[in-house]
């Protein structure tokens, strides 16, 4: 275990910190990674339908009984009695709706009762805080009643109701896991769970409670089949959307360029004044008090991120001032915190349990002025329990400030504590332990706040990952603002340095691109293979064919990823057409073009390759074996507008077919000769 210097005057030995890390990366077991953050994902979705109500009797029976006909309001648009209700409306004016349509009288009042327990204002288990996630289960609702309704020739009726057994609801779950669809396994789970809480904690009418025991459902077997099998769906590797990224990237910056610097004004002057020393930080004062006042109110555009709230106290010789502020600080000062947690989870890649121990001390200046993040992972140790494996990551320059920064704050403002960088600004209780820490407090207030749906750390790693790979240019200027670099390219070579981020950029190919990355080493090592861009590849398994023998596909990828962004090029790897792909590491401008990109008219500049305008001859391209058909279709059609056409051809039209006809020529004779390349020893692409 490397622990480094805790002073950050080991500048010397990062590369080797880096690397250990990298090449401990190899052994480590990709899908524990997954498995986490799809259990965390899983875990928050089953927390929306059970555990103990937090409600003492049921507010919907009571409002049946007072309005049988269920015309009591369920929302400010809506009675309950609605064919469909309204659940909130946005500035817009854009509406999210719960429909019931398509379903039979008693069906509907158990979607009803069960809904009613979706919306926020009403769920017992205090898991739904936004109206967004009641919709989406509303969506959902199809799934049980596909699998435990129609499937059993079930009406809803009282008496259908007391037919469905555990051994019905278990072999409905069992249909739903076999289902083409992969959500309806783990959906249909959580809506049983919901339905028999709410049966069982009597919240909803009698006539549409099932009389089925949580135990002979909730097994420990079945919830471990449940997340092994979310686990390999693409819920818990969707990454940001780009709108709900600039959303949250808008407000780190916000809290972190424009408020963070107020604020410590305003905890400076606090302190200055003693107003800090006051334990309930609340200020008497026997007239106006001009200057507190003007010192702590602070509003930032238009948001108020200091109040101070005012208010007249009588006593028997007359009155004062009473002035409470401190609250408002410290809400804001939790924004801070998410903010904070924004930039730390986009530009580390670490998982949501290196993140929750983290501590100021952690974040170390070196002395040429860089940043670096001192990490202990736990998951992948040898000594899990105890103490972990240390080693050191490089950070941004400006998210490092900002943590200075926000430490500092921590500190004028009295809420230091135990100098956990993301532990409470609220609470005052003392960490003694650091499984106490819980990071999903902060990414629920981002989903408040914002209206993001699932955010999880998981997510921020997959997001950066995409952007890696996607190269969406407004996503790009994101990565480049938070590196602080002016190009794309430098800040590929800073990435490179920080394990972590390669890591996920190595799971998100494996992810997108397992099928064609299989095909192409497969097919490169075994000769089958034709392009300088084969050749390049060719090169690089037989420069280290140990780190291509004897793992399975998905390290083979993590070295070859490892391998570009260490060197700090991009990568793209696309598939152009039956047997062919483009796999480049470059953004291309002119004159010097690939063939892809000559047709652009004007200028071009830092463009990715064009994939529909693909050419063979290109040195991009690596053509494998499936190709053979299509080049040989090339060739015939070719040949045929050179033979048929002729006289009406210009003599530069003539030499361009002429040209395509060598070209695909020399691939498919390559291909069918299969000799074009040196064989390498076997590498094993298992998928």
């Amino acid at each position: 275990m490397n622990q480094g210097s805790p002073n950050g005057d080991d500048d010397d030995d990062d590369d080797d910190d880096i690397q250990h890390v990298l090449d401990e990366a190899l052994d480590i077991d990709f899908s524990d990674d997954l498995e986490d953050a799809g259990e965390l994902e899983l875990e928050r979705l089953l927390l929306e339908s059970t555990g103990t109500a937090i409600q003492t009797e049921s507010t919907l029976l009571k409002k049946l009984a007072l309005y049988p006909n269920g015309n009591f309001p369920i929302s400010k648009y809506s009675l309950y009695s609605d064919p469909s209700w309204i659940i909130f409306k946005n500035e817009d004016g854009s509406v999210m709706r719960i429909n019931f349509d398509s379903l039979s009288e008693p069906m509907t009042a158990i979607k009803k009762s069960i809904m009613y327990h979706l919306i926020p204002e009403f769920a017992p288990f205090a898991g739904i805080r936004a109206y967004s996630t009641s919709r989406g289960h509303s969506q959902k609702y199809s799934i049980i009643t596909k699998y435990v309704f129609i499937d059993n020739h079930l009406t809803g009726d009282a008496e259908s109701l007391s037919f469905i057994t555990a051994k019905l609801l278990n072999n409905a779950l069992d249909r739903a896991k076999d289902s083409v669809a992969f959500t309806h396994y783990h959906y249909l789970f959580m809506q049983i769970r919901l339905w028999i809480s709410l049966s069982t904690q009597q919240l909803i009418p009698v006539e549409h409670r099932i009389s089925v025991s949580a135990t002979a459902i909730d097994t420990p077997e079945r919830k471990k089949d449940v997340i092994g099998h979310f686990n390999g769906s693409v819920a818990s590797w969707v990454p940001f959307k780009e709108s709900d990224l600039k959303k949250m990237f808008e407000y780190a910056s916000f809290w972190t360029e424009k408020a963070m610097a107020p604020l410590q004004k305003v905890a400076e002057f606090a302190q200055d004044q003693g107003y800090l020393n006051v334990k309930s930080k609340t200020l008497a004062r026997y007239q106006t008090d001009v200057k507190l006042e003007k010192n702590l109110n602070l509003t930032i555009d238009e948001t108020r991120i200091v109040e101070v709230k005012k208010t007249r106290r009588e006593y028997e010789s007359g009155f004062f001032w009473n002035y409470s502020w401190y609250s408002s600080a410290i809400k804001s000062l939790d924004s801070i915190r998410c903010a904070i947690y924004i930039l730390v989870a986009l530009v580390t890649g670490l998982r949501v349990s290196e993140i929750d121990i983290l501590e100021f001390k952690h974040v170390i200046l070196g002395k040429d002025g860089r940043y670096k993040l001192q990490v202990t992972r736990y998951k992948t140790s040898k000594d899990p329990n105890y103490k972990g494996d240390t080693t050191f990551i490089p950070i941004p320059k400006f998210v490092g400030k900002k943590i200075k920064e926000y430490e500092q704050l921590r500190k004028s403002l009295k809420t230091y504590r135990e100098g956990y960088l993301f532990q409470s600004v609220v609470s005052t209780k003392k960490v003694n332990k650091r499984t106490s820490l819980r990071i999903e407090y902060i990414t629920q207030k981002i989903e408040e706040e914002l209206g993001i749906d699932r955010v999880h750390t998981h997510r921020f790693r997959k997001t950066i990952a995409e952007i890696l790979i996607n190269r969406n240019e407004r996503n790009v200027d994101i990565i480049r603002l938070l590196f602080g670099h002016a190009s794309y390219a430098m800040t590929l070579r800073y990435i490179g340095r920080n394990p972590y981020i390669v890591q996920s950029v190595a799971q998100a190919i494996e992810k997108n691109y397992i099928e064609e990355f299989m095909d192409i080493v497969s097919s490169v090592k075994n000769s089958s293979s034709s392009g300088e861009g084969a050749q390049r590849m060719l090169n690089k398994i037989a420069a280290r064919p140990e780190a291509f023998s004897g793992k399975q596909l998905k390290v083979t990828i993590f070295t070859y990823v490892t391998h570009l962004l260490s060197s700090g090029e991009p990568l793209f790897i696309y598939r152009t057409a039956v047997g062919s792909y483009c796999v480049t590491t470059g953004l291309y401008s002119s004159p010097s073009l690939p063939p892809c990109l000559i047709h652009h008219k004007g200028i071009v500049k830092d463009a990715l390759p064009d994939p529909l305008f693909c050419d063979p001859s290109c040195t991009h391209a690596v053509i494998v074996e499936k190709a053979q058909k299509a080049l040989q279709d090339n060739v015939d059609f070719y040949q045929h507008m050179l033979t048929e056409a002729e006289a009406n051809l210009s003599e530069t039209s003539k030499a361009m077919l002429r040209q395509k006809i060598i070209d695909n020529s020399k691939h498919l004779e390559r291909l069918k000769t299969n000799r074009s390349y040196q064989v390498i020893p076997t590498v094993d692409v298992q998928a």
